[in-house]
């Protein structure tokens, strides 16, 4: 049962951003040699049959230890987790590789996880998924741990919440909400989203091109993955871990509510923003 989410009352307050809002820095690596997939979770969606495909979901060499290419491989454990997976080997996909390991090679940065997807046979009416966790890694490599994890999220069903909003923004922290017309949905890829604002900051206060978050619509369940703030910031906007996993709902064609928050990693202070987004 989707979670109902509440509304908030609109105003125009916007809340000005400080020093201590944003921070513009760039951390270097440093330390052991770190490996883990690229993202936490991938969606793969389609609605008609065009056969197998093969698809690779990255392993990368995130942290380098001295910042020198590696001058031998490295192989990457990893095993299916089966208890927590709803799709079915030999339904919605078949492995392409079956030997429980991955291999990043001398003086590469990545390898792929691949799998075969079997595109005519992903449920129309609700997502599947498949959990992968790498578990070691060889040549004095460490898994990170908010890395070790990816979730395959098989779609066969289409979101159509593209297009332009009025969305309110509330920030749990403040009495009245933001408000802002003009807002974007652009559909980046099938099912895939960026929001023209992020929190309640105002289109042009933050710097960069994309001022919005990234989201994922799979069958009226939305997804924010982790990243960061305006996609340039050391800032993080992530989901609010209160809500179990779900981090907004799609009313109907034209409503939504996502849920987030924004802060600093290490950080014991995060902003949690409510924005519930009206079909111009």
């Amino acid at each position: 049962m989707k979670k109902i989410l509440s509304l908030f009352a609109i105003s125009t307050v916007l809340f000005s951003c400080t020093n201590d809002d944003i921070r513009v820095e760039h951390q270097l690596d440093s330390g052991s040699k770190i490996v883990g997939f690229s993202k936490s979770f991938e969606t793969v969606s389609y609605f008609s049959d065009e056969g197998q495909i093969q698809l690779g979901f990255p392993v990368t060499l995130i942290g380098s230890g001295n910042g020198q290419t590696l001058s031998a491989p490295i192989e990457v454990q990893y095993e299916v987790d089966l208890v927590n997976s709803t799709a079915t080997e030999g339904v919605e996909f078949n492995f392409a590789n079956t030997s429980g390991k991955i291999t990043i090679p001398a003086g590469g940065t990545f390898a792929e996880f691949p799998l075969l997807i079997n595109t005519g046979q992903l449920n129309p009416t609700s997502k599947t998924e498949l959990f992968v966790n790498l578990t070691s890694a060889s040549n004095s490599t460490v898994v990170g741990t908010q890395y070790q994890s990816l979730k395959v999220i098989f779609v066969g069903c289409q979101s159509l919440v593209a297009g332009d909003y009025t969305v309110s923004v509330k920030r749990a922290d403040l009495a009245s909400p933001s408000v802002f017309t003009g807002e974007t949905v652009t559909a980046t890829s099938v099912n895939n989203f960026v929001t023209r604002t992020s929190g309640n900051y105002a289109f042009g206060v933050l710097q960069g091109t994309n001022q919005g978050y990234d989201f994922v619509d799979i069958c009226g369940e939305i997804t924010i993955p982790e990243q960061n703030l305006a996609h340039i910031y050391s800032n993080i906007l992530r989901p609010n871990s209160v809500n179990n996993g779900l981090d907004g709902t799609v009313t109907d064609i034209n409503n939504f509510v996502t849920n987030y928050e924004i802060g600093f990693t290490g950080n014991t202070v995060w902003r949690n923003f409510t924005g519930t987004y009206t079909r111009i």
